[in-house]
């Protein structure tokens, strides 16, 4: 054992001691003077403004093939998977968060990020509302299931008058 060498100790340095692996402040830095970013990079792309019009223009029906016992062809309607913002974002791999901030995302002076991804995403969210319309109109979705989603994804209300009377 070496009687020399200096004791490393738990915990915090003190104050008069700058740790080993941390330059001094006084130390020229290696560092560039511009911002650097951190975190991982975003995995956004510009096609997936298409991608994201495409999926939520799909119809509320569509036309099933299927044989029959008699190996006859019989076509049906039958409703389509109706398209939400969790599952796009499941298909690209990311959260509904993450496409929230890319929609909604700023450079530092003040203009849009991504202007086209944040127009497709309002309009992504108008495809949805007008599908789930003509959709439960059409009989492609249960009722119940329209109001729940109308309320709870479209961010509808039911209205509730109230008329307030006293004595005057």
């Amino acid at each position: 054992m070496n009687v020399d060498a200096p004791v490393k100790r738990r915990g915090r340095p003190r104050k008069d001691q700058a740790p080993a692996d941390k330059p001094s402040p006084d130390a020229p830095e290696d560092r560039p003077s511009a911002i650097q970013r951190m975190g991982r990079p975003t995995k956004y792309r510009d096609e997936f403004v298409v991608m994201l019009l495409e999926y939520f223009s799909q119809p509320p029906m569509k036309t099933v093939t299927t044989v029959d016992k008699e190996g006859n062809k019989v076509e049906k309607t039958v409703p389509a998977m109706f398209p939400t913002l969790a599952r796009f974002a499941a298909n690209l791999g990311v959260t509904t968060e993450t496409l929230h901030d890319w929609a909604t995302a700023k450079n530092p002076d003040g203009t849009q990020k991504n202007p086209t991804f944040s127009y497709a995403y309002k309009k992504a969210k108008d495809l949805q509302q007008a599908n789930l319309v003509e959709g439960t109109l059409a009989g492609a979705y249960n009722s119940t299931f329209a109001i729940f989603t109308a309320k709870n994804v479209l961010g509808w209300r039911d209205k509730v008058e109230q008329e307030i009377t006293g004595k005057d």
